[in-house]
């Protein structure tokens, strides 16, 4: 392990033996998730026994596609998130792993990252900590169609709800046509030369009187430098941690995913076909009696 110096942020490494990395993914962690309110950096939440971190890290581990991993996260945790990774076997796996301190903004934190993968990376997955049960098919669906179609690629769900355009009173004045619109979740994925162009360009853009506000994801980077943006189907599973109530879904969907475990587990024993549980009622029944996923702050005698 070595200390550098990568696009003004302290990286860390795990060196292993393997061929160089084509794939690399940058997990964004950096957040400090004040809408949280956790009292520590939203990666580092618990959920289910795991921090936020761990999950992701984890799954992306475990991908067929071998490659490079940059943590992003903040400088006081880059000790904890590279110890996250040795302890989940990362010398072991296919795969490089680094962890690079973070910038104020997301975007930042993205560059930062960037800046940290080898030179024989060609295609880039940004994917946020906060997305912690994000399935691994749900990442090879995007590399796939980055290398299918040579675009940008971003995960997207269907818009249910209507939608109202109010006023800053709160009044109501139009109903928004939902029919083209969708909801997008990470992992996105890139050709990297594009990314990199792309944040070159919006990093050059910042300081420019009637500057746009700052990007919300790095789909819109990519468009707003004119490159072609894609959309596959995305997950539930991939829904963001933003708010506390937002802990109580994801509990909920780790819930149901323990007992469609349980069930095939069962249904293997007795030599039958597997069956699916009614849709939340085996989640629920375990949840109620308190062996469901179960979520606390890590780390938060530190503050």
């Amino acid at each position: 392990m070595s200390g550098t110096r990568t696009s003004d942020a302290d990286q860390e490494q795990i060196q292993t033996p393997h061929p160089l990395p084509s794939l690399g993914v940058v997990l964004v962690a950096a957040g400090n998730g004040e809408r949280l309110g956790a009292g520590v950096p939203k990666a580092f939440v618990e959920l289910d026994g795991r921090s936020l971190l761990e999950h992701g890290i984890r799954t992306i581990l475990a991908l067929e596609h071998p490659g490079q991993l940059v943590v992003v996260v903040p400088r006081a945790r880059a000790a904890e998130a590279l110890a996250v990774s040795h302890g989940l076997g990362a010398g072991q796996t296919r795969w490089r792993v680094s962890v690079v301190s973070g910038g104020r903004e997301r975007h930042e934190s993205v560059r930062f990252g960037l800046g940290a993968l080898h030179d024989s990376v060609d295609t880039v997955l940004v994917h946020d900590a906060a997305r912690p049960l994000a399935p691994a098919e749900l990442f090879e669906r995007v590399i796939a169609e980055v290398h299918r179609t040579g675009d940008s690629v971003i995960p997207a769900l269907p818009v249910s709800d209507t939608l109202k355009q109010v006023d800053d009173a709160g009044v109501v004045h139009e109903t928004v046509d939902r029919s083209s619109l969708v909801a997008v979740q990470t992992p996105q994925g890139f050709p990297r030369e594009t990314l990199v162009a792309a944040h070159e360009t919006a990093q050059l853009q910042e300081d420019e009187p009637g500057a746009q506000a700052p990007p919300t994801d790095d789909g819109e980077v990519v468009q707003r430098a004119g490159g072609t943006v894609r959309t596959v189907s995305g997950e539930m599973r991939a829904h963001k941690l933003t708010a506390p109530h937002d802990l109580l879904l994801l509990e909920a969907l780790l819930a149901a995913e323990a007992a469609r475990d349980e069930d095939r587990r069962g249904d293997a024993r007795r030599g039958s076909p597997e069956r699916e549980p009614a849709p939340g009622r085996r989640a629920g029944r375990r949840g109620r009696h308190g062996s469901g996923p179960s979520h606390r702050a890590s780390g938060g005698g530190q503050r």
